[in-house]
């Protein structure tokens, strides 16, 4: 999902909340990252602009691709109990016939056999272990798509959240947008002012209804996408205004590191442990497979009767494959997936440690993102409360006051957007680390 920019983001606010982002980047690479690892616990305190936990868990449970995970589940069992049961199955046979011997007499004669493989007891012990795979497999993967429908949720939450602050800043830059046309007009009518400053008022009115439209539409886009994609989560609110508890109570990692972080988020991994699961479970069908190049005995029993029943006959047989060369392939492919997985697992493990160690350190270039542009926005805003005063005394022009309010408003959308990246990313941060919205019976809160 996008996210909508504050306008005109090429002027100075923009130019400012750049040059703080480099500077924040600057700092996590020389020095935030090196600090000395705290010997605490991270905290697991939530965001308050999280929806309620127990309502998330519901919607998460009901995602179709939470459901097909856990369908996933009975498969994986089932897939075990064929591996403990082995290949073989019982086979009986029947056969009848005739015997005519030359000038001689004719005999009915029959025969009956029952027969199955052997497993030799190193397959059957493969194959238990395969069959314990299978399950881990199941639950890994249940686990991993939990995971991955909460990343999803907070994402689309979050953008929610920005949308809704836009759209609330807007109309409220509307409602003095119009105040200041008001004001002009008494301006002009008193002979204080010229009709063109009228015309301005009027064109940075309609500026501005504008926006606020626009944002308002984009928010009804944006809902509606949240409701359609997760059912049953409540909409997102304004939180208030900017400095308000909600928006400037910042996350409880300032005593944390990015390294802590990153070790709490690669100690419970969902897909570095399937991937690790998949790789161990290559491994144990390669040495299955090299099993596989001998072959199972099969034995069994036989009965018949012979020159209509003069002859009776009981026996054993056993008969066991030589093996071939589509085995020996056979157990050559298995070793190669088996390398293949591990050289996969080994790809995987760098992209998620660093996915990880980026995630970590998110949070504290956001905070001081935030802390910069908080302040850029409160010395922003005064400046434009005092030009509001000097154009009401006839002190200044409008079009000073003007720039003034669209500076404001762009140094307002800054900061409160800068507040949901720092939020959002504590909230990762816990999400990644499982002491937020993780699956029933994993590991974590």
């Amino acid at each position: 999902m996008t996210r909508l920019h504050p306008p005109s983001s090429r002027g100075p606010l923009g130019l400012l909340r750049r040059a703080v982002a480099a500077a924040c980047l600057a700092w996590a690479g020389t020095g935030g990252l090196g600090m000395a690892m705290a010997q605490t616990t991270p905290p697991t305190a939530l965001p308050p602009v999280l929806p309620p936990t127990e309502t998330v868990t519901q919607v998460l449970s009901q995602l179709p691709q939470v459901r097909a995970a856990s369908a996933g589940l009975p498969l994986a069992q089932a897939r075990s109990q064929r591996l403990e049961a082995g290949p073989h199955d019982w086979i009986a046979k029947a056969g009848a016939n005739r015997r005519t011997e030359r000038q001689g007499p004719s005999f009915s004669e029959a025969e009956v056999a029952l027969e199955t493989g052997v497993r030799w007891p190193a397959k059957a012990a493969a194959d238990r272990q395969l069959g314990a795979s299978e399950i881990q497999l199941g639950e890994l993967a249940l686990a991993d798509a939990w995971h991955e429908a909460a990343r999803g949720l907070l994402t689309a939450w979050f953008d929610a959240l920005r949308d809704v602050r836009t759209a609330s800043i807007l109309q409220e830059q509307a409602r003095l947008v119009t105040q200041q046309m008001a004001t002009t007009e008494r301006r002009v009518a008193a002979g204080e002012a010229a009709t063109l400053e009228l015309l301005a008022a009027q064109a940075e009115a309609a500026r501005v209804d504008a926006l606020a439209a626009r944002a308002q539409g984009q928010l009804q886009v944006r809902l509606q996408a949240l409701e359609r994609l997760y059912p049953g989560l409540p909409k997102p609110l304004d939180m208030g205004a900017t400095g308000s508890p909600l928006w400037s109570a910042a996350p409880p990692a300032a005593d944390f590191t990015a390294a802590q972080w990153a070790t709490k988020i690669l100690d419970y991994n969902h897909e570095l442990e399937l991937a690790q699961a998949k790789a161990e479970q290559a491994r144990l069908q390669a040495q299955r497979a090299t099993l596989e190049r001998r072959g199972d005995p099969t034995v069994g029993v036989r009965a018949s009767r012979e020159r209509g029943g003069q002859e009776r006959v009981l026996g054993v047989y056993v008969s066991i494959p030589l093996g071939s060369a589509g085995r020996r392939a056979d157990a050559q492919a298995a070793l190669a997936q088996a390398d293949m997985a591990e050289q996969e697992l080994a790809q995987k493990r760098v992209r998620i440690e660093a996915d990880a160690w980026r995630t970590a350190s998110e949070l504290e270039q956001a905070r001081h993102t935030r802390e910069q542009l908080q302040r850029a926005q409160a010395q922003i805003e005064r400046s434009a409360q005092l030009q509001a005063r000097a154009y009401t005394l006839g002190e200044s022009p409008l079009v000073d006051l003007l720039l003034a309010r669209r500076n404001a408003l762009e140094a307002q959308l800054a900061a409160d957007s800068a507040a949901l990246d720092e939020q959002q990313s504590y909230a990762r941060l816990l999400l990644d680390s499982h002491s937020l919205w993780a699956a029933p019976g994993a590991h974590g809160h």
